[in-house]
């Protein structure tokens, strides 16, 4: 009996088991055989107790003994859910404490006894050493120092953390040699060419589809690469275009016997077309007789006023270059002469043995070294859509003369028609000016005194002194396609944005100041994208800004040429070092091959560069590095890839390779050294050679002039120059005995270190502006730099006669011929230098 309950097992072997299961059939025909007895009240059970069925034997079916269920009178109902709940979770919990927590209690309260003991001890060595809350917290910051430290001791940051900044500094110093194996494993000349080829697909000159087109690839390629902040920058120029109607510009001679071809390769798509940018219409046609003027530099004027050439009213023909002054140049001093219009005509070029002769060169005729810019707002900002722009005739920096420019094929049938007047060295006549033989010309280019143009500027924020930056910049305008003028050095831009945000995304890298790389439009056109950027924020530009890095025509050559400002060779020099060209030598030894086989860099940035404004409008330490050596056709049509390519100028893309490389590591260093890398010694050496080369320029002006008046003295300045260097050798040593504290102290730089080295950084900025007129009234209000910058006189390239880019001022009136004023300007300026001097080493 369970429970009242009585069954009889059954046994398994029991015959009476079926060999088969019961089917459907089986079982409707033994109910009908078994009728049920209906059930009737057993006065023994309860109501509902079970009923009993009588079942007839049948062999199909087991007989099954039934159950009697009786029921006690005492039984209780069965526990509810929650309740069979509760007694698991106790009998859980029991478990639980029995095998895990009292055993762990067992282990931890003799160390909790312990640590009360040593706690109590703790306490007591407390009271005994001072106040217990300061003691406490003294031993909180040791703790959380050490703790620090380690962390950034040992941390590596994937192997490129150098010295860090420790507990009080804002920052970590990278190891700049790791960095540095990293820039040349991103370099792809593959890509580079395919981007040379693209942008040499349109032509796209300043404000049109090509132009804006090439814009917003640069945009979008920043943007893609992971720069964050992009400006799109529109501004607005004067600018002009040509027109196709031959009917209203034309060249011809007076007898219809000639017409100049103005255009290229048989296309007179407006790309094509011959004109100057910021050229003088002409109001009605001109007929005069014409001249030859070689080059038309001052000794050529010179040789034809000596020979009694009438050029009053002529048509003056000048040929491009020669090394003497700028295009914007030799109109005013044709103006001088009474010279009703020039015609400038344009070099032949070899390309592929192939020679062109019907290159026409588009050179702007705005004075840049008046004012470098919109040729409407000389000095102030074009930005400002309601700002005053001046009449063409009341601004300095617009031509008084038309122009136009033909081939040298042109050229040279105008010039073989002229047999007498001044022989020049190339062999030809100037004609007497009486000539019978007249041109007939006529100048109506499209005139957009208000046109759009668009600069494109990408910066990386710095982790240190964000306010703080370089700029690296790259000409994106052209005259037509402009494969070598521009597009080089916009191709060297991309890829360094590409590699620089490259070392962001695998190291975290970020460098300590800032780093701007900006491509900037209307270069060809008196620079007035670069100039008129800077014009709107001059001010920060001079706080902020502590070098420029121009990538203009970067690669047009084998030879390696280097420009930059004295502050910089060190560092330049030391880059060079660094990036191998074979197993054996460097870009260094081909720098010193290239240059005779000395490693000096000149300073002598006085080309028509984005360098130009920047140097002499706020004095920001600038450089030009590129492979130079071949002529190139340079604004024209034939400057095109397929010529790049039959010029063999960079077949393999190797050159663009190792100036990318050497540019990249310069920028690191420029941008993440801890110290700005300026060498004051190096700039007093410069000055020093400048101030020899200024006494041998005025002795060679005053023998020229066969004048009795006395050379100039430059005592004074070569006295300040030299007490200069003495005043600012303190920079060099706290930059030694930081380098050595840095190392000995576990690399971690105090907080007073960091401050200094700021300091020192904002007083060579300070230094930088010491030497910008104060006066706005300036004859050449484009020209502010008193030290450094570009005589208006200068030759148009170096010519390595004069360190021309130094001491503008007073060589422009040693040119003019004012001694006095001259001696005045070396006085004033030598008490500007020892007050900069002071003024830097000054805490």
């Amino acid at each position: 009996m369970v429970h009242g309950h009585a069954y009889e097992q059954l046994d398994s072997s029991d015959p009476a088991i079926p060999a088969h299961p019961p089917n459907y059939a089986d079982l409707e025909a033994n109910t009908q055989q078994a009728q049920p007895t209906h059930a009737t009240p057993n006065p023994q059970h309860d109501d509902d107790d079970d009923d009993r069925f009588d079942i007839n034997h049948n062999p199909n079916h087991v007989h099954f003994e039934q159950f009697e269920i009786g029921d006690d009178d005492d039984e209780q109902p069965r526990d509810g859910f929650l309740k069979r709940a509760s007694l698991l979770t106790k009998k859980f919990a029991t478990k639980l404490n029995n095998n895990i927590i009292y055993p762990i209690n067992q282990m931890v309260d003799p160390m909790y006894e312990a640590y009360k003991h040593f706690h109590m001890l703790y306490e007591q060595s407390i009271l005994k050493i001072g106040n217990p809350l300061v003691v406490k917290r003294l031993f909180y910051v040791f703790f959380i120092t050490i703790i620090v430290f380690f962390i950034t001791r040992y941390d590596t940051n994937d192997g490129v953390n150098g010295s860090s900044g420790g507990t009080f500094s804002s920052g970590k110093f990278y190891d700049l040699d790791k960095l540095a194996v990293s820039i040349k494993e991103y370099i792809d000349p593959k890509l580079m060419q395919e981007n040379l080829e693209y942008f040499s697909l349109m032509p796209h000159i300043t404000g049109s589809k090509g132009d804006l087109t090439l814009a917003r690839f640069i945009q979008q390629y920043m943007d893609n690469n992971g720069v964050k902040i992009i400006d799109f920058n529109e501004l607005q120029s004067n600018l002009n275009y040509p027109s196709n109607n031959n009917k209203d510009t034309y060249l011809k001679l007076s007898d219809g016997s000639f017409s100049a071809t103005l255009f290229e390769s048989n296309n007179q798509d407006m790309e094509f077309l011959s004109f100057n940018p910021n050229a003088l219409n002409t109001k009605n046609e001109i007929e005069q007789y014409y001249v030859y003027g070689n080059f038309g530099s001052p000794e050529d004027f010179q040789k034809l006023k000596e020979n009694n050439i009438e050029l009053e009213d002529c048509i003056l023909l000048i040929k491009y270059g020669g090394n003497t002054i700028p295009e914007a140049n030799k109109l005013q001093l044709a103006q001088s002469f009474g010279v009703k219009a020039i015609v400038f005509i344009s070099p032949d070029y070899n390309v592929g043995g192939n020679v062109i002769d019907d290159a026409i060169q588009r050179s702007n005729v705005g004075l840049t070294r008046s004012s470098p810019g919109d040729v409407l707002t000389p000095g102030w900002s074009s930005d400002d859509g309601y700002v005053n722009r001046l009449p063409w005739y009341k601004s300095s920096t617009t031509p008084k003369l038309p122009s136009l420019p033909i081939s040298s094929k042109d050229g040279n049938h105008l010039i073989w028609t002229l047999k007498d007047g001044v022989k020049f060295e190339d062999g030809h006549y100037s004609g007497s000016g009486k000539s019978e033989a007249k041109i007939k010309m006529k100048i109506t280019n499209i005139q957009r005194p208000t046109h759009q143009l668009w600069n494109v500027v990408g910066s990386i924020k710095g982790r240190e002194q964000a306010e703080k930056g370089i700029v690296i910049g790259a000409a994106r305008d052209s005259g037509c396609y402009g494969t070598i003028g521009s597009n080089t050095g916009t191709v060297v831009l991309l890829e360094m944005i590409k590699i620089f945000t490259s070392l962001q995304r695998q190291y975290q890298w970020s460098p300590s100041r800032s780093i701007y790389f900006v491509s900037f439009d209307a270069t060809e056109y008196n620079l007035a994208g670069l100039a008129e950027w800077i014009e709107n924020r001059r001010e920060l530009l001079k706080r902020e800004g502590y070098a420029y890095i121009d990538l203009s025509d970067a690669i047009s050559g084998d030879d390696l040429s280097v420009k930059s400002h004295p502050f910089l060779n060190e560092v330049i020099k030391n880059c060079l070092r660094k990036v191998k060209i074979n197993d054996d030598s460097s870009l260094y030894d081909l720098y010193k091959k290239s240059n005779k086989n000395s490693d000096e860099i000149s300073n002598n940035m006085i080309e028509m560069k984005n360098y130009l404004p920047f140097i002499n409008l706020v004095n920001m330490p600038s450089m030009e590095i590129k492979f130079t050596g071949k002529k190139y056709p340079r604004n024209s049509c034939y400057d095109n890839f397929n010529n790049f390519e039959k010029s063999k100028v960079d077949p393999s893309m190797e050159k663009h390779s190792q100036l990318v490389e050497f540019l990249s590591l310069l920028t690191l260093h420029l941008a993440d050294d801890p110290i700005i890398p300026y060498n004051f010694e190096d700039l007093t050496k410069k000055l020093t050679m400048f101030t020899a080369d200024l006494e041998r320029h005025s002795i060679d002006i005053k023998n020229s002039l066969n004048s009795d008046k006395p050379a100039i003295d430059v005592g004074q300045l070569r006295k300040s120059i030299e007490e200069f260097g003495r005043i600012t050798s303190p920079f060099k040593e706290w930059v030694n005995g930081w380098k050595d504290y840095i190392t000995e102290s576990a690399e971690i730089e105090p907080s007073i270190f960091a401050m200094n080295r700021w300091k020192w950084h904002d007083n060579m900025l300070q230094f930088n502006q010491a030497f910008l007129a104060h006066n706005m009234q300036q004859q050449r209000p484009g020209f502010m730099n008193l030290l450094m910058g570009t005589p208006f006189s200068a030759p148009e390239n170096s010519d390595d006669r004069y360190e021309w880019n130094s001491f503008p001022s007073i060589r422009d009136n040693l040119i003019n011929g004012d001694f006095q004023k001259a001696q005045q300007e070396i006085l004033e300026l030598s008490a500007i230098i020892i007050r900069a001097g002071n003024d830097f080493v000054e805490f």
